[in-house]
Formats: structure tokens, C-alpha cells, sequence
């Protein structure tokens, strides 16, 4: 039986996904993480670390909206993320791991406290699909692709980011980088997932993404 050099990339992803989310998966919480999920356990405390977040997430609000829910279609919805990821881009921010000039220097200015009730705020918000429609063919690459990582909803996971209900052009943007490995998001396994994705795929891709509940 003859395969295209296509079909045998995509039958041989699974494969090497299942190793990528294995080991994201035996990564250890920082110390850090470890406070915030302390904090999350007790009502009283992730209420408290909600409202103290208001005290920095203003800064946000004009393009991640006051909610987490964006107003700018090339920036992230926050709100519905996993805390432990969200801290840990905040860290990577911080430390020039992920580059946004903007974002890499109002992330040095927070305090551990404001890391980590920022992280509560967002993960504790809800967010609605960013798209109206969706897309078969989205949701076949999605399971191809994506699926053994993100998760069969699309939620992610601490060491992965939640895909549902993301902004299509934010996940578009950065499907295209992963992919063409600009130097904005570097990221080995998601370089390989994305590898030889063509524009109609990404937009099928990134519109049943958006759709997700």
C-alpha cells in the first residue's frame, strides 16, 4: 500500500504528541504554583485573590477586556484559562522566554501575590466561543493534530493552553509562527504538530477552535 508523504506525517503525529504530552505532563509545579493551588483550595482565599487582582488587571482591561474576554482579535482570551499555565507565562513573559516587548515589561513589574491572583482572576471567568460557526475539516486536524496534547475539548490542561473559545486570529497568528518558526513562539512540538499546515487549513483549524464551548 502506497502512503503520500502527507498521510504519513499525519498517521505518525499521535505518536510523537503522545511523548510531547508525556513529558510536559511529568514537569513539576514551581514553588509558586504551588501557593497559587493553596490558595485555590480555599474559597476565602482565591475570592480575596480575585478582587486584589482588580488592583492590576485594570492595566489589562484595554486589550484583554475587563473580563479576560478580548476585544483585539490578535490578543488572547484569558479568561477560562488554566491558572498554573497562565502563571507560567507570566513567568516566561518575565524572564524574555516569550517575546512581547510590551507584555515582557509590564509582566517584570508584578509581585509573586500579583502573579498569582492575576492567574485566579482570568482562570476564574467565563468565556464564550469567539466564533459563530465551525468546521469538519477543522475539527479532523484538530484530532490529527492537536487532540493528545490540548485535550478532546480543547481545555488544555497546567502545562497546556485551553484552545476553546480562543480568538481566531490570535490562534491564526500563532499557528503561523509555531509553523514557520518566526522566533516570536518557540516551541518544539508544536513546531512538529503545525509542520506543512497550509492557509485553508489553518482557517479551518483556528474557526472550529474558536467555536468550542
Amino acid at each position: 500500500m502506497n502512503f503520500s508523504a502527507r498521510t504519513v506525517r499525519l498517521l505518525c503525529l499521535p505518536v510523537w504528541l503522545t511523548v510531547f504530552a508525556s513529558v510536559a505532563g511529568a514537569q513539576q509545579a514551581s514553588p509558586l504554583d504551588a501557593r497559587m493551588k493553596k490558595g485555590l483550595a480555599d474559597p476565602a482565599l482565591s475570592a480575596a485573590a480575585v478582587n486584589n487582582a482588580k488592583k492590576v488587571t485594570f492595566f489589562c482591561n484595554v486589550c484583554h477586556g475587563e473580563d479576560g474576554s478580548s476585544v483585539k482579535g490578535d490578543v488572547p482570551n484569558l479568561a477560562g484559562q488554566n491558572p498554573s499555565y497562565l502563571l507560567t507565562q507570566i513567568d516566561k513573559f518575565s524572564r524574555g522566554q516569550r517575546r512581547n516587548e510590551f507584555m515582557e515589561g509590564l509582566m517584570r513589574l508584578l509581585t509573586e501575590e500579583d502573579r498569582i491572583n492575576v492567574s485566579i482572576f482570568y482562570s476564574s471567568k467565563p468565556i464564550k466561543p469567539a466564533a459563530a460557526g465551525t468546521s469538519v475539516v477543522g475539527k479532523a486536524l484538530y484530532i490529527a493534530r492537536c487532540l493528545r496534547c490540548h485535550g478532546d475539548q480543547a481545555h488544555g490542561n497546567e502545562t497546556t493552553p485551553r484552545l476553546a473559545g480562543q480568538q481566531v486570529q490570535y490562534l491564526s497568528q500563532s499557528l503561523k509562527r509555531y509553523r514557520d518558526r518566526s522566533g516570536e513562539r518557540i516551541y518544539g512540538p508544536m513546531s512538529a504538530s503545525t509542520a506543512g499546515l497550509s492557509e485553508s487549513e489553518i482557517v479551518a483549524l483556528t474557526t472550529y477552535l474558536s467555536s468550542l464551548p
